[in-house]
C-alpha cells in the first residue's frame, strides 16, 4: 500500500466520520435527552442510552450496507440522490444555523413524555439516525467502492455513534459547563460546516448528471 493510497484512505474516513458527526450533532440532542430522561434513575438512563445507541448503529450500518438496493428497486439515479440529499442537508444547517433545528416535533415531544420507554423514539431514531444521517450514508455508500471503503464508513459509522453514547452520559455535565448559550453556539457552528456539505453534494450531483443531460438531448 503506497503513502498516496494510506493518504487517500484517510482522507475518505476522516472525511465521512466529520459529515457523518456534524449530521448526527449530538449537542443538540442533550436538551432533548435531559428532559425526556429527568424521571429516570441513572442506571435507567445509562441503559437507555446503551440501548439506543446500538440500535441507532445497527440502523445505519444496514443502510450502509443495503441502502444502494434502494437505487435498483426504485429506479433512481446517484447524481438524483445526490441533488436531493444535498438539499436536505442544506435545510438541516440553515435550520441548525437559525436555530430552529428541531429532531423531534413538539407532539412527538409530548408523545415521548408519556411514554414508558423512549429507547426506540424518540432516542435512536429520529435523535440519532434521522432522515439525515441515513441520507447522509446512502450518499458516503454510493462512493464506498471496494471492501475497504466499506469498512471505514462502518468504522466512521460506529466512532460517532460512540461519541454520541458518551455524549450523552455526560448530558449533564455538558449542559452545566456550556449552558443553553455554549450548546447553541456549537450547533450554530456544525449548522454552518453542513450547510457547506450540502451545498458540495449538489454540486457534485450537478456535475454527474449534466453529461447524462447532455446525452439524453444529444
Amino acid at each position: 500500500m503506497t503513502f498516496d493510497l494510506i493518504q487517500r484512505e484517510f482522507a475518505y474516513l476522516a472525511g465521512a466520520f466529520v459529515t457523518l458527526f456534524f449530521i448526527i450533532d449530538p449537542l443538540t440532542t442533550v436538551p432533548v435527552y435531559m428532559t425526556l430522561s429527568e424521571r429516570y434513575g441513572e442506571s435507567h438512563r445509562r441503559s437507555i442510552c446503551a440501548k439506543a445507541s446500538l440500535i441507532a448503529l445497527g440502523i445505519l450500518l444496514v443502510v450502509a450496507f443495503a441502502g444502494l438496493k434502494l437505487f435498483e428497486l426504485f429506479g433512481i439515479t446517484l447524481p438524483a440522490f445526490q441533488i436531493a440529499g444535498g438539499i436536505l442537508l442544506v435545510m438541516v444547517g440553515i435550520a441548525q444555523v437559525n436555530e430552529v433545528r428541531t429532531k423531534v416535533s413538539p407532539n412527538e415531544a409530548d408523545e415521548s413524555l408519556e411514554r414508558d420507554d423512549i429507547t426506540v423514539f424518540p432516542l435512536a431514531m429520529p435523535l440519532l439516525a434521522g432522515p439525515g444521517a441515513i441520507s447522509t450514508v446512502i450518499l458516503m455508500a454510493t462512493k464506498a467502492s471496494g471492501l475497504i471503503r466499506k469498512l471505514e464508513l462502518a468504522l466512521a459509522i460506529t466512532v460517532c455513534i460512540a461519541l454520541a453514547y458518551m455524549t450523552l452520559r455526560a448530558a449533564k455535565y455538558l449542559f452545566k459547563l456550556l449552558g443553553n448559550t455554549g450548546l447553541n453556539l456549537l450547533s450554530r457552528i456544525m449548522g454552518l460546516l453542513l450547510t457547506a456539505m450540502g451545498v458540495q453534494f449538489v454540486i457534485n450531483g450537478a456535475k454527474d448528471i449534466l453529461p447524462l443531460l447532455m446525452a439524453g438531448g444529444g
